[in-house]
């Protein structure tokens, strides 16, 4: 059985989270902006072409941010278990995750095993 997180595991996992909270909070305040109603300027692109790239780029930006909303909320999780000490135990299997896992992806809610079996579920493991 792995051992549990030292605190100073817990306090690098926790400041790259929190780092990784706040590039997505900008990311989504750039997305917001985006989705704003551009000014009409003239050029040489008609203003139909100008109205398609742009609703093609309302489309990527409101996707985006929908992403990073689904990101947020697995690092708020991952925040709270810190809190409530549940922090780094696989929810499928309740292992402890080890370290090297949870630096490469810090928000994890699965140990590799049960991951893996998710995804060949999924139809998503590489042949």
């Amino acid at each position: 059985m792995s051992q549990t997180l030292t605190p100073a595991q817990l306090e690098q996992l926790k400041q790259r989270l929190l780092a990784r909270r706040q590039e997505l909070y900008a990311q989504m305040q750039q997305n917001r902006a985006n989705l704003a109603p551009a000014e009409n300027t003239a050029g040489s692109v008609s203003q139909d072409e100008n109205a398609r790239l742009a609703n093609q780029t309302r489309e990527v930006d409101t996707r985006l941010t929908a992403l990073d909303a689904e990101e947020l909320a697995r690092i708020d999780r991952a925040l709270e278990a810190m809190d409530a000490g549940d922090y780094g135990r696989c929810d499928e299997c309740g292992c402890q995750i080890p370290f090297e896992r949870l630096q490469i992806e810090p928000m994890t809610q699965h140990c590799v095993a049960c991951k893996s079996a998710w995804e060949h579920k999924q139809g998503l493991a590489r042949a």
